[in-house]
């Protein structure tokens, strides 16, 4: 197996430590997602949940030329109801002796509920895994292929997105300011925060796109500020900053500390250790101000990609077109955009019914 120091560079060092435990066939597949520019968070997802399949074929001693329908069967029957994962953490730690502070890894283990769409996503990746394999003529026969052919599909059902109203919008962006309010000394994180949040409500960003953009992500344009955005596959799409992202965004930059560490001095936006921020601290800063805000129940488990179903349901609501909504949400299909309008449709019948106790 290949030393994570030899893999692409251009992966995070806990992603290329996964990767480089995986047999060499199967590191190949990596390498193709590389060279197909394919996002690094694409990435990342793929090697978590190989992570997780090929921790279980080692549980079964069992290896990757002895997998069959039946193990991948037993393999979501083991993972059905949650499972643990354990990921690895650089930790510096200075030494009593002499001072000096040395950086090591640690292992955490931590349960992880296995959602519908978490499901759907890990049967996607070992479908893709064992189509190149068979492809590679790595194997002959396709073992997720005989699998899902033997089994029941579950029925498919259209989920309504859930989304913010406006003024549930408007009290979420008010609790950040509330919540800073109490604070003993005022901190740069209350811009940070407010910046974050109006940038996702108003460009309807996924939160892997707010995390990589850079300082010169921001451009001017006469008295207009515009943000590159890079989605999925690599697409870029430029959008217009309203005047209340961009006042939360300039008093960000004024604040905006600056990096010791020069892998991070072009990340737009940073964590409270100066580093780029992660996709965690992000869900869990709008976790926390969804309970200063005291949202209602529905409204309880808003994370930032729901921010989005906020910005694309109120877009629609606002009569805007439907191939409008589909470009400025980086949808690659607009039968992804148009779940919305079941949303609005679902809120039209919804007056309806309240209607009928009025007349």
């Amino acid at each position: 197996m290949l030393e994570s120091a030899n893999f692409s560079r251009r992966l995070s060092e806990n992603i290329r430590r996964i990767i480089s435990k995986f047999p060499e066939e199967v590191q190949e597949f990596f390498w193709e997602m590389i060279s197909a520019d394919r996002s690094e968070q694409t990435i990342a997802n793929y090697a978590y949940d190989f992570a997780l399949f090929f921790d279980y074929l080692k549980i079964r001693n069992k290896n990757i030329y002895q997998v069959d329908p039946f193990t991948i069967k037993r393999f979501f029957r083991f993972i059905e109801n949650g499972y643990e994962r354990t990921v690895q953490i650089k930790i510096s730690k200075q030494d009593p002796t002499t001072g000096e502070y040395v950086e090591e890894w640690i292992e955490r283990k931590h349960f992880r509920e296995n959602s519908r769409s978490g499901k759907q996503r890990k049967r996607a990746s070992l479908r893709s895994l064992f189509r190149f394999l068979v492809k590679t003529h790595v194997l002959e026969r396709d073992p997720m292929e005989e699998y899902e052919d033997s089994t029941l599909r579950s029925r498919s059902r259209q989920r309504v997105p859930v989304f913010l109203t406006r003024e549930e919008a408007l009290r979420l962006i008010e609790a950040i300011p509330a919540y800073h309010a109490k604070k003993k000394h005022k901190s740069w994180l209350e811009e940070r925060d407010l910046a974050m949040i109006l940038m996702l409500l108003n460009t309807g960003m996924r939160v892997s796109e707010l995390i990589n953009l850079n300082l010169n992500s921001i451009q001017s344009d006469g008295e207009t500020l515009r943000v590159i955005i890079i989605g999925k596959g690599g697409k870029e799409r430029m959008l217009k900053l309203n005047n209340k992202a961009v006042q939360a965004l300039q008093a960000y930059l004024a604040v905006r500390p600056t990096p010791a560490d020069p892998k991070h001095q072009d990340a737009l936006f940073l964590n409270k250790n100066f580093g780029r921020i992660s996709r965690k601290a992000v869900s869990e800063m709008v976790k926390k101000y969804v309970r200063v805000a005291k949202l209602p129940p529905k409204s309880a488990s808003i994370s930032p990609h729901k921010l989005r179903h906020t910005l694309a349901t109120l877009l629609l609501a606002n009569g805007e077109n439907l191939r409008v909504v589909q470009e400025i949400l980086g949808h690659s299909s607009i039968q992804t955009t148009q779940i919305y309008t079941h949303v609005i449709n679902s809120e039209k019948d919804q007056a309806l019914d309240r209607l009928e106790q009025m007349i």
